[in-house]
């Protein structure tokens, strides 16, 4: 029983940890559980009756017959310590039987885990209503709610040296790409990290490292997504504990689709996602040309607008570019408070300071009515996206417009475009152009990229 022991010491004597000595034909059996991840009743209905009815049965091996008879439906045959420490805290109960060598895990988890609910980050306006919770299986049952095929796989792998992390990659055989699931799963398996606690963590061990940045990697918690992006040929890589799965590759013009895109006609799609493109540029790019025009091209005004502007500025005392960074900070700081405050605290807080700060700059004379109105129009059309990582992205390029424009004017902003082209070019998403299919271009894949064409007709 030096399992026993060594256990007690490297866990300083835990109370949550149950240890039950037990007699049976002759022999010392020890019951060994978690009591906060058990189940009570399951262990003495399932274990504890099953082990009494034994002492009535005449065998020489004691594990192989408890393993025969005992009434669980999950029963692990385990030889070392740390497989029954891995299995100790998963919630599972340790069978020691005084001198055998073979130990017993018996599921007997308690049902501690949060019901299937519906998409909270990404609203299903039609489709599927269910969302993946923070139990593992449970995603997994989802998927295979889903797709009932023999060639969905699933490769596991555990990562943490403390949280010791079940991390699942899901991939259809004969449409995923092998090389790159071997890849992953090579890459995690030769982490070395003290704990995984989120599907966050891993997007930066999996994650290439580039100056873009643009996401390569979605995160979900929408089942009809992950199927869609799996029956495309996607890898998708579930993390215990987390309800947020990761799909990946993922390419620029993938940002752009949503679920819904494929239950209406192709002509409404089309129509939607040019809007989600031109949403896009209105994000990155307005601010910047406001900047240039009011600055360096006043030329290319009419003389009307040229001199409302003028007389809207003429109480402002800070450059444009200072007046539209300040401006682009408060929204910032809205965005932020509406998105970490609850739900009614939070919109309110995002509507009336965006309200009232707004008013009092314009009649301080701190930032121009105009100026307010190219905010606005900017954080909306930011707005579009689900993915977070995009929303940061726009961030940082707008950023660098804003400077192009403040430095050469519409030159400048020609030149912060070009730098964004290239960039997006230059990059790769796990061996596939970031572009794509527009650059290089696939007529194939172009056919469910801003235009979506019947697929009766492809």
């Amino acid at each position: 029983m030096n399992y026993i022991k060594r256990l007690q010491i490297e866990t300083n004597n835990l109370k949550d940890i149950v240890y039950r000595k037990k007699k049976i034909k002759g022999k010392i059996v020890w019951i060994i559980y978690s009591d906060s991840l058990t189940s009570g009743s399951s262990i003495s209905d399932f274990i504890i009756k099953s082990l009494d009815r034994l002492n009535k049965i005449t065998s020489i091996n004691l594990a192989s017959k408890i393993k025969e008879d005992i009434y669980n439906f999950k029963v692990i045959e385990i030889d070392n310590y740390n497989d029954m420490c891995t299995y100790l805290h998963s919630g599972f109960t340790i069978i020691l039987i005084e001198k055998e060598k073979k130990l017993l895990a018996l599921e007997t988890k308690s049902s501690n885990k949060r019901s299937i609910g519906i998409p909270t980050s990404e609203i299903a306006i039609r489709g599927s209503k269910d969302a993946f919770t923070e139990d593992y299986q449970t995603n997994i049952g989802l998927i295979k709610k889903r797709i009932k095929s023999n060639n969905l796989w699933i490769k596991e792998v555990n990562i943490g040296k403390y949280t010791n992390t079940i991390i699942n990659i899901v991939y259809i055989n004969g449409k995923a790409d092998i090389s790159l699931v071997n890849k992953i799963y090579d890459k995690l398996k030769n982490t070395n990290i003290d704990g995984v606690i989120n599907s966050g963590t891993l997007k930066n061990i999996i994650g290439e490292s580039n100056i873009n940045p643009m996401p390569t990697i979605m995160s979900t918690e929408r089942p009809d997504r992950v199927c869609r992006s799996l029956l495309r040929g996607k890898i998708v890589i579930l993390v215990d504990n987390d309800p947020y799965l990761l799909i990946l590759p993922e390419v620029l013009n993938d940002f752009f689709k949503t679920s819904e895109d494929y239950s209406g006609k192709p002509i409404n799609t089309s129509l939607t996602r040019i809007l989600r493109y031109l949403s896009f540029y209105i994000a990155l790019f307005t601010p910047a040309i406001y900047i240039a025009l009011i600055t360096y091209n006043q030329e290319m005004l009419p003389t009307e607008f040229l001199i409302n502007f003028a007389m809207q500025r003429s109480t402002v005392p800070f450059p444009a570019f200072f007046e539209a960074f300040m401006m682009m900070i408060c929204f910032e700081l809205l965005h932020e408070s509406d998105i970490r405050s609850s739900g009614f605290a939070g919109s309110s807080l995002s509507i009336v300071g965006a309200l009232i700060l707004g008013e009092a700059a314009s009649k301080a004379g701190i930032v121009s009515p105009i100026m307010i109105i190219i905010i606005a129009l900017t954080a909306i059309a930011s707005l579009p996206f689900n993915e977070y990582e995009i929303f940061n992205g726009l961030r940082w390029y707008r950023i660098l417009f804003m400077i192009g424009a403040s430095s050469l004017g519409i030159i400048g902003v020609v030149f912060a475009f070009i730098y964004f082209i290239i960039n997006m070019i230059s990059t790769n998403s796990f061996g596939k152009p970031y572009l794509t299919p527009f650059v290089p271009t696939n007529f194939t894949k172009l056919k469910d990229s801003i235009i979506r064409i019947n697929p009766r007709r492809q």
